[in-house]
């Protein structure tokens, strides 16, 4: 019997029963170089897929593979690049039985890695292109809709009257144009974009906020690793924050949902404890 709350979340070939409290951890694994939180760029095959299959004995339940940065400074990776990386990636994981999703808001990236094997796209422009909608309803994928309020590798600290509001307002309206593009509701997963497009302060507020999201009945995924925020409470550079991604963690650790992490060992270390603590209270 699944426990209270928990959200069952179909994936192409996988299935996910995610529990309060027992976030799946997602590791990331960067084809593109120009992560700004990355210690270093994996450039070759062999690399990419090493690093994965390590995260995965960390105990990564889901591989999210970057293939274009989303910070302002320098150009796009082309897209015909963009695939020619990711969908060797996408087959070698594949081939081991890893769940693999795909951080891109580029349609063309999508369909490829969707056809190569890839069970859920997380869209970071939070669904500007309704063919990506599609076409996870085709591949009978999951779907990230990640709020946000300026275009892919655009930089800006917006202004908002309520940021929650404006979460829910997106998350009610983005939800709706994905099931009319058939995609089943419940493969949708809502992602609060903590970071994108947003001062500290709204951050901190979004995190407060989590009850109102799990409130959906949808998984959550939330960007917990190395995040500004923290950063501007403690001052440690991004390479730095793992004591602050685990606060984040912490956090948000009562929703259904993933949590997307560059250190997988010490986060999945901290989610077993603590799931150990809440058994013996």
């Amino acid at each position: 019997m699944s426990a209270p709350g928990t959200v069952e979340l179909p994936a192409a070939r996988h299935h996910f029963s995610l529990a309060p409290g027992r976030p799946v951890v997602m590791g990331i694994v960067n084809t593109n170089p120009g992560s700004f939180s990355d210690t270093v760029h994996l450039a070759s095959l062999d690399a990419q897929l090493e690093r994965a299959m390590t995260l995965v004995g960390e105990g990564a339940g889901i591989i999210d593979v970057g293939t274009d940065s989303g910070v302002a400074y320098g150009p796009s990776v082309p897209l015909d690049e963009q695939v020619a990386a990711a969908v060797p990636l996408v087959e070698a994981l594949v081939a081991e039985d890893v769940p693999v999703s795909i951080d891109t808001p580029y349609a063309e990236v999508a369909r490829a890695t969707l056809e190569a094997g890839a069970c859920m796209i997380n869209d970071v422009s939070g669904l500007a292109d309704l063919e990506i909608a599609r076409l996870c309803a085709a591949h009978d994928a999951a779907l990230v809709i990640l709020h946000t309020r300026v275009g892919h590798k655009q930089e800006a600290f917006l202004h908002f009257d309520d940021v929650v509001a404006d979460i829910e307002d997106l998350f009610e309206e983005r939800t709706a144009m994905a099931v009319a593009e058939g995609l089943d509701r419940s493969r949708v997963v809502l992602d609060p974009g903590l970071g994108y497009s947003k001062h500290p302060a709204d951050d901190v507020a979004l995190l407060r906020a989590y009850d109102t999201f799990i409130a959906r009945g949808l998984a959550i995924l939330t960007g917990a690793s190395r995040k500004l925020y923290s950063g501007v409470i403690t001052g440690a550079p991004p390479t730095d924050r793992l004591p602050e991604t685990l606060a984040t963690v912490a956090a948000v650790r009562r929703a259904p949902g993933f949590v997307r992490v560059h250190d997988v060992g010490a986060v999945r270390a901290y989610v077993d404890a603590a799931v150990a603590a809440d058994a013996r209270t």
